[in-house]
């Protein structure tokens, strides 16, 4: 039982939270914490219990215990950290109503920060001549329905629960090594193209864009082709694309009208055909600013389209380590809850071994820190 007042001694932690604070301490190194503290202007003024920097780490580890309470994963959180730091030792755990304060004090900037500085370090860039695949994906996620969650976030019919207030995602997501790149959390009354404009400048040359038209626009498609990241995105039957010229390997070059400005001058684009597996509707279609097959294939970009990783994804790896069966997100305030998604992104972030400098990479890829699976080397003749 947790009592206020309890003490973190290193003799009183299990080997399971020493573990559970190494790995959160490891990926996200205290004076990297206390960065993103004070860039948020959290960094408190007097001494507290709870510490800004600790508070993170709460959010952090509240993911490494999914069905576990506030209090109790603080205290186990405290006595792994004494386990393996001088600064936590002699904490005492305070009340319940002083750890809500805490949260609420915290809010979501600083894992928002710490996030979006060590997710650009998962993945190098691109070797000259080839390009990272990389997908831009969106997911709603149900929250706790409050009257306070339903007015920052709004709400949607489900198929199970009636109308709940959800969040909105959207992510990069590297497809080979499955890290996140990049995030944005916001209500559904910004739509997924929204949220997306905010991502762009974490693309640029040597990136593959890859994503669905129909969730986006052809304005966010102009603007993503403006980064100088090439793009191939599913385009659903309802889009026109006329036939221009037909290519050697049955691709087509066509336009891209934009339908909410009809006087802008249509997108070049080039047109993949292909069938899907199992699909006896209208062929699906790809379409790709790589406008001549020497560039890609029309085979290799149907394939890369296949491969694409998305959230998901992403949300099943966190459901295999243990919260099937749970209320993803638990926060009854919207604050909390984006703090938890930014706290979610970190964790997957760390788990996945991907706090790894780009130099880094490669021996972190022979000692088995990194998987990547599906990373595509090409030959002169034939770079995707």
């Amino acid at each position: 039982m947790v009592r206020a007042g309890d003490v973190a001694t290193a003799d009183s932690a299990r080997p399971a939270d020493g573990i559970t604070a190494g790995i959160l301490t490891w990926a996200f190194p205290p004076a990297l914490v206390d960065e993103a503290v004070a860039a948020a202007s959290r960094t408190e003024q007097r001494a507290r219990t709870l510490s800004a920097r600790t508070m993170v780490y709460h959010a952090l580890a509240m993911w490494l215990y999914p069905s576990t309470g506030h209090e109790e994963v603080l205290r186990r959180l405290m006595r792994g950290l004494a386990r393996k730091h001088g600064w936590a030792r002699g904490w005492r755990m305070p009340t319940p109503s002083a750890l809500a304060q805490a949260r609420q004090r915290l809010g979501p900037a600083p894992l928002r920060l710490l996030f979006r500085t060590v997710a650009p370090r998962a993945v190098p860039q691109a070797p000259p001549g080839m390009r990272r695949p990389v997908t831009l994906d969106a997911l709603t996620l149900c929250v706790p329905d409050t009257h306070a969650n339903r007015d920052r976030f709004g709400t949607a019919a489900t198929a199970d629960r009636g109308t709940v207030p959800q969040v909105r995602l959207v992510a990069l997501g590297h497809c080979g090594a499955h890290a996140v790149l990049d995030a944005a959390v916001g209500p559904l009354s910004l739509g997924s193209a929204c949220l997306a404009l905010e991502l762009l400048p974490s693309l640029g040359e040597g990136t593959l864009l890859l994503a669905e038209l129909d969730a986006l626009s052809v304005g966010l498609w102009r603007q993503a082709a403006g980064t100088r990241a090439d793009l191939l995105w599913r385009a659903g039957p309802d889009w026109p694309l006329p036939v221009d010229e037909v290519l050697a390997d049955g691709s087509y070059l066509s336009r891209l009208a934009e339908p909410e400005a009809p006087a802008a001058a249509p997108v070049p684009v080039r047109v993949i055909p292909y069938d899907r597996d199992g699909w006896s509707g209208p062929a699906e279609r790809l379409i790709t600013t790589l406008l001549a097959p020497e560039e890609a294939a029309a085979a290799q970009l149907i394939e890369a389209h296949r491969s694409r990783w998305g959230l998901a994804d992403m949300v099943e790896d966190i459901l295999a380590g243990g919260l099937s069966g749970i209320e993803l997100l638990r926060s009854r305030g919207p604050d909390l809850v984006e703090q938890e998604i930014w706290a979610m992104l970190l964790v997957h972030h760390a788990v996945h071994g991907l706090i790894v400098d780009a130099q880094d990479f490669e021996s972190a890829t022979a000692e088995g820190l990194v998987t990547v699976a599906g990373t595509v080397r090409m030959t002169p003749q034939d770079r995707l």
